[in-house]
């Protein structure tokens, strides 16, 4: 599994950044990308071309939320889920996801304004916990920051230990 975090400008340098921990403990499957709306990584392009490649976004956000532009770590939805629909077999997990690593304002702002992301594959979690980050305002309702996104993801891929060790951090962050 490889996570690609494409960070807000902003985002890199803030202190409650969560994607910084997941690059710290797990380099070698996490990395990040600076977004640019005029010049997109060449690197994230190749991805996102890629079969195996999605965007982690949100299946649905609630109309009157997605006007507040609340707060959040990141987003984490939309045409692959992991959600089983009675004997449908859920679609396997992405080999690489992009995570926008941004507030939600910001990540909306990434989204519509980057024309790659818009047409990108997407892919929501389904039935996340309930976040435990509160280091921001104004949370969106089912949120997660990009960290819970991180934890999510590697339990689905069976990736226990490492789940559980930015289990552990986050806890220790968010203290």
């Amino acid at each position: 599994m490889q996570v690609i975090l494409l960070t807000h400008e902003r985002e890199a340098t803030r202190a409650t950044n969560t994607g910084n921990i997941a690059l710290e403990y797990f380099p070698e499957f996490c990395q990040r990308i600076i977004w640019s709306r005029v010049a997109p990584s060449e690197l994230l392009l190749a991805k996102l071309s890629e079969s195996g490649s999605a965007l982690l976004f949100p299946k649905e956000l609630p109309n009157d939320e997605a006007e507040q532009g609340a707060e959040s770590g990141s987003i984490c939805g939309n045409e692959l889920t992991r959600e089983s629909h009675g004997d449908l077999v859920p679609p396997p997990l992405p080999k690489t996801l992009i995570i926008l690593d941004a507030t939600w304002q910001e990540a909306r702002k990434m989204l519509r304004q980057s024309p790659y992301l818009k047409t990108a594959k997407r892919f929501s979690l389904a039935e996340t916990p309930k976040s435990q980050f509160s280091l921001r305002r104004n949370q969106i309702e089912g949120g997660l920051c990009t960290l819970e996104c991180i934890i999510e993801l590697f339990k689905q891929a069976d990736m226990f230990d490492e789940a559980a060790r930015l289990t552990k951090a986050f806890q220790d962050f968010c203290q």
